[in-house]
């Protein structure tokens, strides 16, 4: 294996471009990829009208001098393609005019004046954008440079992509050497450079790390950064961000080191995470796990290029039909003739199904587990992250949990606190409250020991401690996922059971969640939902908090919440809320002596930072161990045009919850008199048998789920 890494074709001298030329094609006209190059046309035309802007920078994310560059080095990129495509010397001409610029302002830089607590850049605030900056000014400059006198291109290679690429490689040790997706951006960035300028030393340290060991460098993240089943290990929203890079990088690699199969190294991880990243969205948007923005979604530059580049390798027709929800493309060959495939209807729908993901470069951290009843990509999906740490972006939630229909989010994950890019907001950079809020373990659905954040709220510590991801069935009426930690607390073990049942007659199914919190003393236990929509009713009597909303705590998330009502209930309790056209009952068989609390995010904001966004907590003080039961319900119709309402009341009538045998069992009561049952078994081995008696009949099963519907007569179904 260590001969096959450091195994390296010869690269030409000068090879023209750093990724695949288009092949002589008829192609068959498209109207996407025709599209794509008219707005590339208005957009480089518009930046040909106000001529070469290439200013000093001095503000960070959003200023004006870092919106400028970005984008320049759009401009670059396009007019670069448009160049190849047209063979218009006015693109040619604008991308030298600009790169020249560049050659005269970038060797006079240092650190950028507005660096913050990231590695500062030359043209941005932090090294990451620099490392964008190059990947896309390169694939530009790759078009244009075999057109240019020999002393522009001497000009531009010496004074700006090659000190660019040196400074993003020797000049920043600490960047690209780690297992990150910031070192992944200049990864890509130096050996795309390498492949153009024909320097061997620096796509070698590109692939390799900077001493070429392998031990760090764009081959060592794609063991390291992804598990074998292509999911990136700071979560949904930065693989996102990583693909390009990954990508396109891959697509450099392919034509000029063709030996090196990189589409093949590691079981297809590249393509693994293409395919891995479009499954972790819910209606086209990313899951908002870890630090992610809820509005980032597969219409954006990244999975542009990685849906591209992703057909190309495969001819999956699948892909097509993802490119045609985008509605968009890259100005790149292989943007081109996913297009003409597309225009001539070889488009299949992408298979949404249900998914169990490993964590972790061997897969044995844990796993990000989406269960689906529908192919439908707006269809009911239920989040199990049993996941590992996420590195730096990462939360404090181990074993929560979201939901999404076609209503949108309904169980929320309030992702980031920050306004990217919107300079007023602290330059667009993360906020305080990202750290003492949206991360923070009360921030999401799952069990708060002692008002305190998993692992202390510490990062670092997490990262050292997997999620056992216990089982899972994807397929059947009942689809589930059971994981456990023991190490998010000290002396407390958690286990969670989430299932989705489907049930005949109702439009969506079930959800029910099955938690146990054990420790070895006295604890307050809290378990929130997080949700989106209306409070309709509750059978809970709230003592409202009218004249003035106390704060639930003092820290670690805490003093963020506004107490809103507070209330006790014997027995099943219920919460109904409405979102879009649907209704929601939460039903939950809580503890003996549990509070609840209904809050909303945003105490403790002075400067309006956070959303308001509700949450409903119960509360277990003092215990040992606690046992929460609850059950998500669907249900109803709400049309404001035609002023009605269906089933606004909640189908489901009683939840039951009884322990035998080392068996949870759930009884679901429905409105028509119809009982499910449900056995979770603590022995989860696929093997093991178990059986229970249920109103004088036997439930027998193999594994750890059992289920039984019994007709409102009695009879068995």
């Amino acid at each position: 294996m260590l001969a096959l890494l450091l195994a390296s074709a010869a690269v030409p001298a000068a090879p023209a471009h750093p990724l695949p030329v288009a092949a002589t094609t008829t192609q068959a006209p498209s109207p996407l990829f025709a599209a794509e190059v008219e707005r590339a046309k208005r957009d480089v035309d518009a930046s040909i009208r106000a001529g070469v802007n290439v200013p000093v920078p001095k503000d960070p994310g959003g200023g004006l001098t870092h919106e400028q560059h970005k984008r320049n080095y759009r401009t670059i990129f396009e007019g670069g393609q448009l160049y190849r495509l047209t063979g218009e010397a006015r693109y040619r001409d604008h991308v030298r005019a600009l790169l020249l610029a560049y050659a005269d302002l970038y060797p006079k830089l240092g650190p950028h004046p507005a660096a913050s607590n990231q590695v500062p850049g030359r043209l941005f605030w932090q090294s990451l954008n620099d490392s964008v900056f190059l990947v896309n000014a390169v694939q530009g400059y790759a078009e244009i440079r075999d057109a240019l006198p020999a002393a522009d291109r001497q000009r531009i290679d010496d004074q700006v992509i090659r000190p660019m690429a040196r400074f993003l490689s020797d000049g920043s040790p600490e960047v690209i050497n780690r297992i990150h997706n910031h070192a992944t951006w200049a990864a890509a960035g130096v050996g795309l450079s390498g492949y153009l300028l024909g320097d061997r030393d620096l796509v070698d340290k590109a692939l390799l790390g900077l001493d070429k060991s392998g031990k760090a460098g764009f081959l060592r993240q794609l063991d390291l950064l992804f598990s074998p089943d292509g999911y990136y290990a700071e979560g949904p929203y930065y693989q996102r961000y990583a693909l390009q890079p990954f990508v396109v990088f891959a697509a450099a690699i392919a034509a000029n080191d063709p030996d090196r199969k990189i589409f093949d190294y590691r079981d297809g991880i590249v393509l693994k995470a293409i395919r891995t990243a479009i499954d972790v969205t819910h209606d086209g948007y990313f899951l908002p796990i870890n630090d992610a923005m809820p509005d980032k979604s597969l219409r954006t530059e990244e999975l542009y290029h990685a849906v591209a580049i992703g057909y190309g390798a495969t001819k999956d027709p699948t892909f097509l039909s993802i490119a045609n929800w985008q509605g968009r493309t890259v100005l790149t060959p292989a943007g081109q003739a996913m297009a003409a495939d597309l225009a001539v209807g070889k488009a299949k729908p992408w298979p949404f199904g249900s998914r169990l993901l490993s964590d972790g470069p061997e897969g044995k951290n844990g796993a990000l587990v989406l269960l689906r009843t529908k192919a439908d990509p707006k269809g009911p999906l239920l989040v199990a992250k049993n996941s590992v740490q996420g590195m730096g972006h990462g939360h404090f939630d181990r074993l929560g949990w979201l939901y999404y229909d076609e209503t949108g989010a309904v169980v929320t994950d309030y992702g980031a606190a920050r306004f990217l890019n919107v300079e007023a907001k602290r330059g667009g950079r993360y906020l305080p409250e990202n750290d003492s809020w949206a991360s923070a373990t009360i921030a999401h659905n799952t069990l708060v020991v002692d008002e305190q954040s998993q692992f202390a709220g510490n990062w670092k510590t997490g990262e050292k401690f997997g999620t056992r991801q216990i089982a899972a069935s994807l397929d059947g009426p009942t689809r589930y996922s059971i994981g456990a930690i023991d190490s998010a607390y000290k002396d407390v073990r958690i286990r969670r059971a989430l299932l989705l049942i489907s049930v005949d007659g109702l439009s969506n199914p079930l959800a029910l969640d099955i938690l146990h919190g054990t420790g070895s003393g006295r604890h307050v236990y809290d378990l929130p939902l997080h949700f989106s929509g209306h409070i309709i009713d509750s059978d809970i009597m709230f003592d409202r908090e009218l004249a003035e909303r106390r704060v639930l705590g003092k820290a670690n998330g805490y003093q963020h919440l506004w107490v809103d009502g507070e209330g006790t209930k014997a027995g099943k309790a219920r919460l109904t809320w409405m979102q879009g056209s649907r209704f929601y009952s939460y039903h939950m068989a809580p503890p003996a002596g549990t509070r609840f609390f209904v809050a909303e995010s945003g105490a403790n904001d002075p400067d309006f930072n956070l959303r308001r966004e509700p949450v409903l907590i119960q509360r277990v003080d003092g215990a040992a161990a606690a046992t929460f039961v609850s059950l998500l319900e669907p249900h109803g119709a709400y049309d404001a045009s035609a002023e009605t309402v269906v089933a606004s009341s909640a189908r489901v009538t009683a939840l039951e919850h009884r322990r035998e045998k080392d068996i949870d069992l759930v009884l679901i009561t429905l409105v028509d008199g119809r009982r499910i049952a449900i056995a979770v078994a603590d022995d989860a081995a696929a093997d093991a048998t178990h059986s229970l008696t249920i109103d004088g009949r036997t439930l027998a099963w193999n594994g750890p789920v059992g289920r039984l519907d019994i007709a409102k007569t009695g009879a068995k179904k």
